[in-house]
């Protein structure tokens, strides 16, 4: 492309690192995000939309090991790719984990980022668990701005949960 004075734009470089990582050709996918960033393309994007592949092929840790240096690094994932990660992580039976995540997110002020399912996952999980501190935490935010979705609502009020925090 660049011997045709083509830029690649986000949409070519997301499609090239998920059909790279398909083929189990990551290394190769993060060569690709270190040339082009910069370029018009974003790192937070590409870093995004790689967490996102490397979960589909199965290899959460590697996921998660990059999710979680995008978040020292100050690179804001994507919605979906916050909220995947943590539904992943709950999903393997690590809510708590998936709770501390969450809370990495929220404090540096991309808990925007999650959709409200999550939510709802991670306080029946806490709640399941037994983890009460981390559930009335949650509990409090699902008050003051978040509404639970079905069919966790009925989960949780089956449980008497939201009475007892």
């Amino acid at each position: 492309m660049e011997a045709c004075s083509c830029v690649p734009n986000c949409i070519i470089i997301i499609t090239l690192i998920k059909g790279l990582c398909v083929e189990r050709h990551v290394k190769e996918a993060c060569k690709l995000i270190d040339k082009v960033t910069g370029r018009g393309v974003s790192n937070s994007d590409c870093y995004s939309s790689l967490v996102l592949a490397l979960i589909r092929i199965n290899k959460l840790d590697e996921a998660e090991k990059l999710f979680r240096k995008m978040l020292v690094s100050g690179a804001k994932p994507s919605a979906i790719a916050c909220s995947t990660m943590i539904r992943e992580i709950c999903g393997e039976g690590r809510v708590l984990d998936g709770f501390c995540l969450y809370n990495e997110i929220e404090r540096m002020q991309y808990f925007s980022s999650i959709d409200t399912e999550i939510y709802s996952i991670l306080l029946v999980g806490l709640c399941q668990q037994s983890h009460s501190v981390e559930a009335a935490k949650l509990a409090g935010l699902l008050r003051k701005r978040i509404h639970l979705e079905a069919p966790y609502d009925e989960i949780i009020m089956e449980a008497n949960v939201l009475t007892t925090l």
